[in-house]
């Protein structure tokens, strides 16, 4: 049976397409099942960067926010459906909502629900270094940012959060896939 991961996205455009990417590579890589979860937010940058059809094309389930409870996923989250949740990338204000355990939003609201029941919950949130950061745009232009102290602290509240791993890079999730089919084991 092949690994069944819930992956938010919501509406971060910086390290969206490595992001993608890395999640099509993956799926292939080692038959995995993956149920999209979609923000508001993140389905008007999805739009933005042209990957909303590519999104639709690529993965069986994509779950596009209309409450915070609709579509219903807290239940299977919770009853096990899952093996894990993924949020990647994570906006700043998602990963300040989760830090004050502020669940508003469909994707807040699952982080919430699975880490209650203790499924494995990874979040990459893209502020998460001091400094500036370079970001490309759809029309490929490149802007630098300028990192908030907020966010960063942030951050550093979901390292200290129980049931929740914070990624450094979408890179950083095919680690989390090979622990995981280990600790299924096999079939």
């Amino acid at each position: 049976m092949p690994l069944k991961i819930a992956w938010g996205i919501t509406g971060s455009g910086d390290r969206l397409i490595e992001s993608v990417n890395t999640m099509q590579h993956l799926q292939r890589k080692y038959d995995l099942d993956i149920d999209v979860i979609v923000s508001k937010a993140g389905e008007t940058v999805l739009t933005w960067y042209k990957l909303s059809d590519v999104i639709q094309k690529d993965f069986k389930k994509v779950f596009i926010e209309r409450t915070p409870n609709t579509p219903f996923l807290m239940g299977p989250l919770q009853l096990g459906k899952y093996d894990f949740l993924l949020l990647c990338p994570a906006t700043a204000n998602t990963t300040a909502k989760i830090a004050y355990g502020i669940a508003d939003s469909l994707l807040t609201n699952c982080v919430a629900q699975a880490t209650k029941a203790g499924l494995p919950t990874f979040i990459f949130p893209v502020d998460q270094k001091a400094g500036e950061v370079k970001t490309v745009l759809p029309n490929k232009k490149t802007i630098t940012l300028q990192m908030r102290d907020i966010d960063l602290e942030n951050v550093d509240r979901l390292r200290r959060m129980r049931n929740i791993t914070v990624l450094s890079n979408p890179a950083a999730i095919e680690p989390v896939i090979l622990q995981a089919l280990k600790n299924k084991g096999p079939p």
